[in-house]
Order: structure tokens, then C-alpha cells, then sequence
């Protein structure tokens, strides 16, 4: 087996990083709600600007899969349903004997049918199912013909799902549809582009995007104040084509930071805990309710810093979580094996 590349396996450390940073910002209630819009200019500056950034998270994920490739096989799809199903009962477990959660055998049950796994797992599953055919499609197709299909799903997607709004379908980016896209971009990219990329200096791609963030917030801002929200939520869209730009810009960074990790890969690997735990439909309540508490007790400032440190706090928690889940993976494993 291929050891797995550290610097994008970091990529994808950071990239779920963002995830609860931006599910935190959410919990704000932000920048429609009263919370944060009551500390001023400055704390809309800095919730911005920590918005614009992650919002290139789920992409990243994506462009990452299809980067290198899906390959399925049953013992990947059994491991990541399995992972999705312990971590999902180890949360519930918790919950009831916490207290907070009564007992039931259909909340049981929801734990082992992908219930409680939230929109991106179901998703990048269908992600998952299709990748054979994604993939023969870019193994057997020239690069003309990518080019034609790519420009006319996001030509697509730009019309219709980010300007217009008009299809159910693409869900802002919350949908497998976006994935399928993200999927053929990264493989086109790398497969036909990255020869050609690689004679650019990779902080070009760190500036770009940086430089798309800088311009979200103050497009964004600027459309927020002057003539309501609208604009500045659609400008961070996952299906918006500064966001899709703005992701490959970093994956592209990333790419040049080549090195090896055994601890970067190991963390890694557990990463989709994170998002399973703070995303059980039971315990997301508790993450919101913590992050406001962190924010609105310190002054704008300390309570940015507060709550940045509090998502490392619980990141490390739901790795915790993922490493009994590993060990349960591998006493089924031997238990099988016999």
C-alpha cells in the first residue's frame, strides 16, 4: 500500500478544522443574527474574514477525493459505514447515560442506517458508488471532451444553482451533484493541468486564495450593509465559482508542500469523526449552545480566540472517539480473520 501524502492529509486535517468553524459561525446565528452584528465593524471584520477562508472545507475534502481517485472496494465501504455506525452509537450511548437522550430502539437503529450522519456522508457516498464510472470516464476521454463537460457543469451550476437559485437539485453545494463535479475537476486538473501549474510559484496559488477571501469579505460586507444579506450569503456558496476557484487555488498550494508524517496521517484518518460527532442531530444543540457561551462571554477579540481554541479542544475530543472506533475495527478484523 501507498503511504498516504502528509501534506494533503494535513489539508484534510485543516479542512475539517473549518468545518467546525464554520458550523460554529452558524451557531451565531451570524451575520443575520443580533449576537454578532451587535459587537460592531470590527467583529464583522473578523467573523468575515474566518468565514471566507473555511468556506472552501467541504470542497476541499472533495477535490482531495477525486485527486487521487476513489477506488472502491467492499472492505473501504465497510470500514467507512462501520466508522459511521460506531462513532454514531458511541454519541448516543453518551447521551443516555448522560441523561440527556431517553433510551429508544428506533434512535438505535438510526445509528446503523446513516440516520444520524448528516447530508455530507450520504453524499459523498453517492460520491463513492459512482467513482467507478467517474473514473472510467476520465481514464477514456480526451482532454477536449473534459474540458466541454467541465465548462458546461459550471457553466450550469454558476446559472442556475448561484445566480438564479432555480435548482433543488445542486442545494447551494450540499449535494452530490457538486461533489461529481469537484470529483472530475480535481482528476482533470491533475491529469492535464498540473505540469503546466507546476511552473508557477506555489504562493501565486496562496495569494489567489487569499486574495478571493479578501475580496468575498469586502464584496460581501459592503453588499450586507448596503442592501441586505442575500448577496453576502451567496457569495459563499460552496457552488459559488470564486469558492470553487478559491479551493483548488489552496489544494494546488498545498501540493507543493511535499513531506512525510506518520502522526499527520494517523490524525487524518480519524478526521470524519469529527464531523460525525458534532454533527449528531442530538448533540448539536450542546455545540451550539457551547460556542455561543465561549463567544459572548469575552469581549469580540478574546472571544474569537476562545472559541478557535474551544474547536481544537473538541477536534482532539473526536479523535479520542475515532481511536476506540479503530480498535473496534481491528478486534473485527482478527475476529473474522480466525
Amino acid at each position: 500500500m501507498k503511504s498516504r501524502q502528509s501534506n494533503f492529509e494535513l489539508l484534510r486535517i485543516l479542512a475539517m478544522y473549518m468545518v467546525l468553524l464554520l458550523h460554529a459561525l452558524g451557531s451565531l446565528a451570524w451575520p443575520k443574527g443580533a449576537l454578532a452584528h451587535a459587537d460592531g465593524p470590527l467583529a464583522h471584520l473578523l467573523l468575515s474574514t474566518l468565514q471566507s477562508v473555511s468556506i472552501v472545507a467541504v470542497n476541499v475534502f472533495v477535490l482531495i477525493s477525486g485527486w487521487f481517485g476513489i477506488r472502491p472496494t467492499l472492505r473501504s465501504a465497510t470500514k467507512l459505514l462501520f466508522q459511521c455506525a460506531f462513532v454514531c452509537v458511541v454519541v448516543y450511548a453518551s447521551l443516555v447515560v448522560a441523561k440527556e437522550e431517553p433510551f429508544s430502539l428506533s434512535a438505535l437503529g438510526a445509528c446503523f442506517t446513516l440516520g444520524q450522519t448528516g447530508w455530507f456522508v450520504k453524499s459523498y457516498l453517492v460520491l463513492f458508488i459512482l467513482s467507478p464510472v467517474l473514473n472510467s470516464y476520465v481514464e477514456h476521454t480526451d482532454r477536449h471532451n473534459q474540458q466541454r463537460v467541465l465548462l458546461a457543469f459550471y457553466l450550469f451550476q454558476t446559472l442556475i444553482d448561484w445566480v438564479f437559485n432555480l435548482d433543488a437539485d445542486s442545494q447551494r453545494g450540499y449535494s452530490a451533484l457538486s461533489f461529481i463535479g469537484l470529483y472530475l475537476l480535481a482528476q482533470y486538473v491533475r491529469r492535464f493541468e498540473l505540469t503546466r501549474l507546476r511552473t508557477y510559484h506555489r504562493r501565486i496559488f496562496l495569494l489567489l486564495y487569499l486574495g478571493i477571501a479578501g475580496v468575498m469579505v469586502a464584496a460581501g460586507s459592503a453588499a450586507y450593509f448596503a442592501c441586505g444579506i442575500d448577496i453576502f450569503h451567496r457569495l459563499m456558496y460552496y457552488t459559488s465559482p470564486l469558492v470553487v476557484v478559491q479551493s483548488l487555488a489552496l489544494l494546488l498550494y498545498v501540493e507543493r508542500l511535499s513531506f512525510q508524517s506518520a502522526s499527520v496521517n494517523r490524525i487524518a484518518a480519524c478526521c470524519l469523526a469529527v464531523y460525525l460527532v458534532h454533527q449528531y442531530p442530538a448533540l448539536r444543540p450542546f455545540y451550539n449552545n457551547l460556542c455561543i457561551y465561549v463567544y459572548t462571554h469575552c469581549a469580540p477579540l478574546p472571544g474569537i480566540a476562545g472559541l478557535l481554541l474551544l474547536l481544537c479542544l473538541i477536534y482532539v475530543a473526536c479523535i479520542g472517539v475515532d481511536i476506540l472506533r479503530q480498535w473496534a475495527w481491528r478486534g473485527c478484523l482478527k475476529l473474522f480473520n480466525k
